[in-house]
């Protein structure tokens, strides 16, 4: 049996161009509904303030943007002796 081996080099980029946002407050956890657009009436940010609102001492809260990411073998063959 005969195996062709080669060097290949891969690259880094988004799997979808849409983003989940959401929040999380500090002190009990609970989290936003998820929205995919930063400038949705009712989102993360709205949401901040309505539970700061049902719970004064709720004022800390974590932003979180999380996008998917793909990696794909890219079409040039690069050195078999090269590392990097």
């Amino acid at each position: 049996m005969r195996a062709l081996l080669r060097h290949v080099v891969w690259r880094l980029g988004l799997a979808s161009p849409v983003a989940d946002l959401y929040a999380e407050c500090v002190v009990c956890g609970e989290r936003s509904p998820v929205v995919h657009d930063r400038d949705v009436e009712d989102g993360p940010e709205d949401w901040c303030i309505a539970h700061s609102g049902g719970h004064p001492s709720h004022r800390a809260f974590r932003a979180f943007v999380v996008s998917a990411w793909r990696t794909e073998p890219d079409d040039t063959v690069g050195d078999p002796s090269a590392t990097g």
